[in-house]
């Protein structure tokens, strides 16, 4: 098997395992049973159990990212950036649900740089709903609001459903996501 292929295989048993166990209940010798190899060789592909935390934890945060500075750079109205940012968003949760379940869980366990380098992404995923809700407030489409206080709700409503979204659920991820932006959009809409 490939390097790539072997990473890709132990990052994904490590992803439900985390999930299922939490990071610090999973030991290295169930990962090594999941994927069929011995210490030495699955410390070769992942350098250490904290890397795969870092890495499952980021993967689904840095699509976010790129995904969500593309939307700002290209829809102009607030009302549809948050549309656009939320289907693009649930879509995504929905899409690598163990990796957010990991993420949210055990980001704690990160230490050092790699903790640092997951805040920062995080700090620069939520600056872009941050820049769209005050934009809005700025342009009037949206009342002026307790700005921090309003988008810790938002992004709560958001972030939250690791729990309970899945993509072959009752209503598509895009259809929960402009549910979600119609409660909150009609508390935050000027007049």
């Amino acid at each position: 098997m490939r390097e790539s292929a072997w990473k890709a295989r132990i990052l994904r048993a490590a992803a439900e395992l985390f999930a299922e166990h939490g990071y610090h209940g999973t030991g290295i010798a169930q990962l090594e049973e999941a994927v069929g190899l011995r210490r030495g060789a699955l410390y070769h592909h992942i350098g250490s159990k904290e890397a795969v935390l870092f890495e499952i934890s980021t993967a689904p945060l840095r699509l976010m990212v790129e995904a969500a500075q593309a939307i700002e750079e290209r829809v102009a109205g607030p009302e549809e950036r948050f549309r656009e940012l939320a289907r693009t968003l649930l879509d995504n949760v929905a899409e690598h649900v163990l990796e957010w379940t990991v993420h949210y869980r055990d980001f704690t366990a990160l230490t050092g740089e790699r903790r640092r380098e997951m805040l920062e992404l995080r700090h620069s995923y939520e600056r872009v709903w941050w820049r769209t809700l005050t934009a809005g407030v700025a342009s009037g489409v949206f009342k002026p609001v307790p700005e921090p206080v309003v988008l810790k709700g938002i992004m709560g409503m958001f972030n939250y459903s690791y729990v309970w979204l899945r993509k072959d659920g009752p209503l598509p991820p895009s259809e929960i996501a402009d549910v979600f932006c119609e409660t909150f959009l009609s508390g935050i809409r000027a007049g």
